[in-house]
Parts: structure tokens; C-alpha cells; sequence
């Protein structure tokens, strides 16, 4: 008997009749839909398929002049006159992290020109509630009304660090298929009761290629710690505006090689983080 089979499959012991294991509720819940293959499996999975942008960061350069109009890792941040450094709420200054401009190649929401991210080492938050992380957004930005705001003193200063975009295509990873198909995790079960992930894994491989950890814009997340996506106030799974590896180049380290990951509400603006790591 298969290891899953052993735990979805026992029977109840004090009743004189078999009761229905998991695989076998699945088989029949799908034999009635007639998704039986893994060729079924792949007619589930390809219309998940989302856009991403893959953030290549490219070794520590020497700023370019007004380089706070450029997306970067890094350097000096886009800031507009008026406005003052990021700071926690106890007063103590976030580091600036990157900022993204919006262009076509970005899969940024219509509604942000230009995105940024704060962090403060010292507090390392890892939640949405904790207190010591800011995804600014500008809806519009005014390259005329910009204004350069020298970084604090009890910052450290990052080096300067280009993005390159890389578009790509992104699939749920096999512990957060369920979300978005949950037929497609019961046939993954049915086709391989022993390891119910390999037939997905390979599905996803052969419609987007292997799927690493990455920093990238929109697509799915790729979760370290298992499946963490954020609901809205309806209920349905929040979209991924961002997600930032470990990056050697720009010289972050988000605990033991991990990852964050930002997800945002178009309708409310709702924004929430979350960090995962190793």
C-alpha cells in the first residue's frame, strides 16, 4: 500500500462497512468530470499560466546621473518634493531596497507608475502586522516636481545595482495548486498515489520551464515554507505584486536565504507581506 494510501485510505475500525478513502473519493469525483490522464492534467493546468518579469540584478555599478529615475536595487530612491525618508514608527530610518518603475515589460497593476520597497534590518519584520517594512506606491509620478533627499547618516549605503527584465511565464507550485485547481491536485493524487507532486512538476516544466527561485514581478509565488497567499475581503487569493530573493549582487540576505513576498488588492489597495526563509 502507498504511503498516501496508508494515510487518506485507513477505514473505520468500528464500523462493519469500508468507508470511502480519499483517493478513492477522488477517482470517482473525477472519472464523473472524465479527467483521468495526464494529458487532462496539462488541459487543467495551462490556463493558470500567468505573466511575470524576472529581475536579473546586475553587479554593483557606479549610479548614472539622475539615476533616481531609473529602477534599481539600491542608490538613491525617487522621492517628490515635499516628502521626507521612510521611517518606522518608532522613528528609526528604513533602509531603501529597490524601486520599479512601471513600463510594459514590468506586469506592474495600471494603476502604479512606480513602486518601492523599505526594510529595516534591525526590526527584521516577517509579517504584514510587524512593524519595520514600506511598499510605497506612486499612482503618477512628476519627474518635474522631484527632489533629491540625501540618505540618513544611520544608514549603511548599498551599492547601486541595474535591473534587467527578463519576461517569463509562471504556474502555482505544487503546495499552493490546490488555490487555484483543485482537480488538478486530486489527478496529480490519482496518477501518482506515491508522489502525487511528479506529474504536476513535469507538467509545469514542459508549459514554463523549470521553476527556480527568483526575484520577479507578478506571476506566482514560489513559497519556501508552504503556501501563504493572502485572501481579500471576498475571499479570493490576492495577486502577487512582487516577489525578492536573496540577492548576492545587491547584497540582501532576508534570513537564511529567503525570500519576500508582497501581495496587493487592486479594488481596496490593499497590501500585505510576508517573509519566508530557509
Amino acid at each position: 500500500m502507498s504511503f498516501w494510501k496508508k494515510i487518506f485510505g485507513k477505514t473505520n475500525e468500528n464500523s462493519n462497512n469500508k468507508t470511502e478513502s480519499h483517493f478513492d473519493k477522488y477517482r470517482r469525483e473525477l472519472n464523473e468530470l472524465n479527467l483521468k490522464s495526464t494529458s487532462d492534467l496539462e488541459n487543467l493546468v495551462k490556463p493558470l499560466i500567468r505573466q511575470a518579469t524576472k529581475l536579473e540584478i546586475s553587479p554593483a555599478s557606479r549610479p548614472p546621473e539622475n539615476s533616481q529615475m531609473n529602477s534599481h536595487f539600491g542608490g538613491n530612491p525617487y522621492f517628490e518634493k515635499g516628502e521626507k525618508w521612510p521611517v518606522t514608527k518608532k522613528g528609526k530610518s528604513l533602509d531603501f531596497i529597490f524601486q520599479v518603475f512601471n513600463k510594459p515589460e514590468s506586469q506592474l497593476p495600471d494603476n502604479i507608475e512606480l513602486i518601492q520597497f523599505y526594510y529595516d534590518w534591525d526590526e527584521f519584520p516577517w509579517d504584514t502586522s510587524d512593524d519595520g517594512w514600506l511598499v510605497k506606491v506612486y499612482k503618477k509620478i512628476d519627474p518635474k516636481n522631484t527632489e533629491f533627499i540625501v540618505k540618513p547618516i544611520d544608514l549603511e549605503k548599498p551599492k547601486y545595482c541595474e535591473i534587467i527584465f527578463e519576461p517569463s511565464n509562471s504556474l502555482p507550485d505544487w503546495e499552493g495548486i490546490s488555490e487555484y485547481d483543485y482537480n488538478a491536485q486530486k489527478l496529480s493524487c490519482i496518477l501518482n498515489e506515491d508522489q502525487p507532486w511528479d506529474n504536476y512538476g513535469k507538467i509545469v516544466e514542459k508549459l514554463v520551464g523549470e521553476q527556480n527561485y527568483q526575484s520577479q514581478l507578478g506571476g506566482y509565488p514560489k513559497w519556501i515554507q508552504g503556501e501563504s497567499t493572502p485572501k481579500d475581503k471576498n475571499g479570493n487569493n490576492m495577486k502577487l505584486l512582487f516577489q525578492i530573493d536573496s540577492e548576492e549582487n545587491a547584497n540582501l540576505m532576508w534570513g537564511d536565504s529567503g525570500l519576500i513576498y508582497v501581495f496587493y488588492d487592486h479594488e481596496s489597495e490593499r497590501i500585505d507581506f510576508n517573509l519566508q526563509c530557509y
